[in-house]
C-alpha cells in the first residue's frame, strides 16, 4: 500500500493547487524531493547555521524539568498531549493526502517534503536591515498536522519540520525573534489543535501557538477561560475534496472558535489591497454552508487588508504577515495590542516597508504555514519589499473622521 514518498508529494501538488489557502503545496522545490533514503529526508537540512543553531525560541517553557513536575500535575499533561508517532495506526494514501484513523476517528494530512526557506529567510533579513531597530521583528511558522500525528509505520515518509524551523531560526539576522509555536502545540496534541478534515489548525491550535508569540512580545495574553466558544458541528473541510476519502466525509467534526472577552470594545475595518477603506464590520463572520465553509468565520477570506481596533491602551501596534493559517491569530491578540493590521503575503499590493514605516508600526511579526514558508508561496515575499515603493500610504478611515 505504500507509495514512494516522491509520488507521494507529486500526488499532493495535484491535489493542493485545488485551494488558494494557506496551507496548500504548490512548491516546485517541495515536488524535487531528493532520491535518497527516507531516513535522510526525515532528518531535515544538514545545513550548518551561522549561528550554530543557537536557540532564539521565545517559549522555553516547554523544556525538560520533569524532575519539578508533581504526579498530578504529570497527569495532566498526558491528557493533554500524546505521541502518535510512536503508534501505529491503519492508514491508506489517497491523491497524495494521508488518511489515518486514530482514536476511532479519520484524520486526513499533507506530507511536508522538505524546501530550502531561502526567499523567507531573505525577505526577513532583509526586511530587517530596512527598520529601526526599535521596532520588534517575530518569526513564527506555523506547523502542518503531520509533525504529530502520522503514525509510527509512516512517519518516515514525511521531513521533519521541526528541524527545517530549528534551521530557519538558527539563519534569521540579529533582532528577529524565532518564537517556537511547534514546541507549544505539542504539549497538546491529545487536544483538539488540528482539523481532521480540513489542511488548517484548529483555532484551538493557534491559541496555544498565539500564546508563545505573545510571551515573546511581552504583551498581556488572556487565558481561554475569558473567551466565549462558539461550535459549527458537521466541519468537513477541504480535506474531503482533496483525498476523495469517504471516510472524511462521514467523520464530520467539531470546528470551535473563541470570541474575546474585549469583542464588543473592538472594531474591524476592512479595506482592499492598495488599503483603499471599505468599511467596518465584524472580525467573526457567519459564513454561508458553514458546515464546509467554517474557516471563513475569521473575517470571511484572504483578499483583503484588515485592522483591528482595541480597548487596549498600551501604544503597541502589531502588523501580522500571513496566510490563511494567520487569520485564526489576531482574536487572541484583542487584549495584547492597540492595533492590529492584518495582510496577507500572496495578495498585498503596497510596499512592506513604506507600510511599516508610515503607519508607525511597534511589532511585525511574520506567521505563516510550513508550505508557504519553504514553497512558492515565499517567493512572494522578497517582491513585498520592492513594489509598489515610494508611495504615500494613508488610513482613509481615519482621515474620514468616522467613529
Amino acid at each position: 500500500m505504500k507509495k514512494t514518498l516522491a509520488i507521494i508529494v507529486a500526488a499532493l501538488l495535484c491535489a493542493c493547487s485545488l485551494t488558494g489557502c494557506g496551507g496548500q503545496q504548490n512548491s516546485s522545490q517541495n515536488s524535487t524531493v531528493s532520491t535518497a533514503s527516507q531516513a535522510e529526508k526525515a532528518s531535515g537540512p544538514t545545513v550548518v547555521s551561522k549561528r550554530e543553531q543557537t536557540s532564539t525560541s521565545a517559549d522555553q517553557s516547554t523544556g525538560e524539568q520533569t524532575s519539578a513536575v508533581t504526579p498530578a500535575e504529570s497527569s495532566a499533561e498526558e491528557q493533554q498531549k500524546k505521541d502518535y508517532r510512536a503508534i501505529d495506526a491503519d492508514y491508506n494514501i489517497e491523491n497524495g493526502i494521508v488518511v489515518v484513523k486514530q482514536d476511532d476517528h479519520y484524520r486526513a494530512m499533507e506530507l511536508f517534503g522538505g524546501g530550502t526557506g531561502e526567499a523567507y529567510l531573505d525577505a526577513l533579513n532583509t526586511l530587517r536591515s530596512k527598520l529601526d531597530s526599535s521596532i520588534k521583528m517575530y518569526s513564527m511558522i506555523d506547523p502542518l498536522s503531520c509533525e504529530f500525528y502520522l503514525p509510527s509505520n509512516f512517519s518516515e515518509n514525511c521531513a521533519s519540520q521541526k528541524d527545517y524551523f530549528d534551521y530557519i531560526a538558527g539563519e534569521l539576522n540579529e533582532g528577529i525573534i524565532s518564537v517556537d509555536g511547534l514546541s507549544a502545540l505539542s504539549q497538546h496534541t491529545a487536544e483538539p489543535i488540528y482539523c481532521r478534515t480540513d489542511h488548517h489548525w484548529m483555532p484551538l491550535g493557534a491559541y496555544y501557538a498565539t500564546e508563545a508569540f505573545a510571551k515573546a512580545a511581552g504583551v498581556d495574553f488572556k487565558p481561554l477561560s475569558t473567551y466565549t466558544p462558539v461550535t459549527i458541528d458537521g466541519f468537513v473541510g477541504t480535506m474531503y475534496a482533496f483525498s476523495g476519502d469517504i471516510n472524511i466525509k462521514n467523520d464530520p467534526e467539531d470546528f470551535i472558535y473563541y470570541i474575546p472577552g474585549n469583542y464588543d470594545q473592538c472594531k474591524t475595518d476592512f479595506y482592499d489591497t492598495s488599503f483603499g477603506y471599505e468599511y467596518t464590520g465584524s472580525y467573526f463572520k457567519e459564513v454561508g454552508d458553514p458546515q464546509s465553509n467554517a474557516y471563513l468565520t475569521f473575517f470571511g477570506g484572504d483578499e483583503q487588508i484588515v485592522k483591528v481596533r482595541t480597548d487596549v491602551k498600551n501604544g503597541r501596534k502589531l502588523l501580522l504577515v500571513k496566510d490563511s493559517y494567520g487569520n485564526a491569530i489576531p482574536g487572541y491578540l484583542m487584549g495584547s495590542f492597540e492595533e492590529i493590521y492584518i495582510v496577507d503575503m500572496r495578495y498585498f499590493n503596497l510596499n512592506l516597508v513604506d507600510f511599516i514605516n508610515q503607519l508607525g508600526m511597534t511589532d511585525v511579526l511574520f506567521s505563516m504555514a510550513t508550505f508557504s514558508a519553504f514553497g512558492n508561496n515565499s517567493y512572494n515575499l522578497p517582491d513585498l519589499l520592492t513594489q509598489a515603493s515610494g508611495q504615500t500610504i494613508v488610513d482613509h478611515y481615519n482621515d474620514s473622521g468616522e467613529e
